[in-house]
C-alpha cells in the first residue's frame, strides 16, 4: 500500500496501489465531514501528449467524519503505464510520465478540483 505522505507520488507496476487522500475544510487544516452522495474521481494524464491513461472512481472511508477517501489503482492497469529512468550516470532516477486530477463533487463544499501535477512509475 503506498501514501501520499513521501516526497514523490509514484505507483509501483504489477502491484496493488492505494492512496489515501484527506479532504480539508475551507481555510483549516481539519478534515472535511463528506456525505454519502460525495463523489470522487481520478484521472491519470500522460505529460507528453494530455491522453487521458486511467480513469477510476475514490471510495469513501466508512468513517465520513474522517474526510479520508481512497484512490486504489489495480495491479493489471499498472501494466500499461509508461515508465521511464535516467541514465546510469544519474543513479538511475525515474523521470515523471504523468499527472492525477481529482474531481470533487461535495454537499459541504461544492465542486472542486485537485491536482497532483507529477506522478512517477516505477
Amino acid at each position: 500500500m503506498s501514501t501520499c505522505s513521501v516526497k514523490e507520488f509514484v505507483i509501483t507496476k504489477g502491484e496493488d496501489n492505494t492512496f489515501t487522500f484527506t479532504i480539508k475544510q475551507d481555510g483549516t487544516t481539519l478534515p472535511m465531514e463528506l456525505t454519502l452522495s460525495d463523489t470522487f474521481s481520478a484521472k491519470l494524464i500522460k505529460l507528453s501528449d494530455e491522453v487521458v491513461a486511467l480513469n477510476v472512481p475514490l471510495t469513501l472511508d466508512s468513517n465520513l467524519l474522517s474526510g479520508k477517501v481512497y484512490l486504489t489503482i489495480v495491479s493489471v492497469d499498472t501494466l500499461t503505464l509508461d515508465s521511464e529512468r535516467g541514465t546510469k550516470v544519474d543513479r538511475y532516477y525515474t523521470k515523471p510520465m504523468y499527472k492525477l486530477t481529482i474531481s470533487c463533487d461535495t454537499a459541504n463544499n461544492g465542486v472542486f478540483l485537485a491536482k497532483i501535477p507529477t506522478i512517477y512509475i516505477d
